[in-house]
């Protein structure tokens, strides 16, 4: 589901770009070095922008290396990695495991058993840092996974739900930020949802699973009207949500993310762009 919130490569400057990747391979090296070879396969540019933003606001002192990886053996990449990567970790793992459990829930495979078992120990570090956190998670995705069940069609009932999941992730702190950051994740997660649910539909009807634009199956027209609405308030509202920060650092790799990857993202699956082109320019 995640993987929607993304750069625009093309509209960075080269430092801006390496400085924002340097989060990810921070993010990608923590999760080895403090969980599994394995949870490094769960990473994704959504949870990388959770760091980018939180770290932009409360500035935390940080350790700074360069590194090869199995990515790129031949040259050393930069990695950022500070108090923010550990919280968002957590968060990545907290979620990679309730998806794998959710997994092993509908279609009970081998695979996801055995990639939920790999998971344990990380999950039980990352519960026992964030109980409460986790609880909040797991809450949140099984009422969304009661209201798949009763074949909800209400999107803004099932995008809510996730952006309630989202907005916990992204309340770090109990601070003057609170409220605000709450709104940006609770629309990044609608966002995220509505995209992913848009994006879907031909898969999920040919499979026969859940999605709540089931009813839009013979109107694909009427579809993409009102899926055009609702991101596009969506993002209005998140673009209110970021200059309430009022952020001062890190704002161009912000802005870029904002108004250019995640616009393109989504006029792109709008207007059917080329998938795999679109997603070259965002990595």
């Amino acid at each position: 589901m995640f993987g929607y919130v993304r750069i625009n490569k093309m509209d960075l400057t080269f430092r801006e770009y390496d400085h924002y990747k340097a989060y990810y391979c921070g993010l990608c090296k923590y999760l080895k070095r403090n969980h599994t070879e394995l949870s490094r396969l769960t990473i994704n540019y959504d949870i990388t922008f959770l760091i980018v933003l939180l770290s932009s606001i409360y500035q935390p002192s940080a350790q700074v290396f360069h590194e090869k990886c199995i990515v790129d053996p031949v040259k050393k990449k930069k990695h950022i990695i500070n108090e923010v990567t550990e919280y968002a970790a957590s968060m990545n793992i907290l979620l990679a495991y309730y998806k794998l459990e959710d997994d092993v829930n509908d279609e009970g495979g081998i695979k996801s058993r055995l990639a939920r078992r790999a998971y344990k120990k990380s999950f039980k570090t990352a519960y026992d840092k964030y109980p409460q956190k986790a609880e909040y998670i797991r809450a949140c995705l099984e009422d969304l996974r009661s209201l798949e069940q009763d074949l909800s069609s209400s999107i803004d009932q099932t995008s809510n739900c996730f952006g309630r999941l989202l907005e916990e992730i992204f309340d770090y702190r109990d601070d003057e930020y609170r409220d605000r950051l709450r709104k940006v994740g609770f629309n990044i997660g609608k966002y995220i949802y509505i995209m992913d649910a848009y994006e879907d539909l031909d898969e999920d009807l040919e499979k026969g699973r859940y999605n709540p634009f089931t009813s839009y199956r013979e109107d694909r027209d009427g579809l993409k009207d009102r899926v055009d609405k609702l991101i596009g308030m969506t993002l209005s509202r998140l673009e209110g949500a970021i200059l309430d920060l009022d952020i001062k650092v890190n704002m161009a790799i912000i802005d870029n993310i904002i108004y250019s990857g995640v616009y393109l993202r989504y006029k792109g699956l709008i207007n059917g762009a080329n998938k795999k082109k679109q997603e070259e320019n965002m990595k």
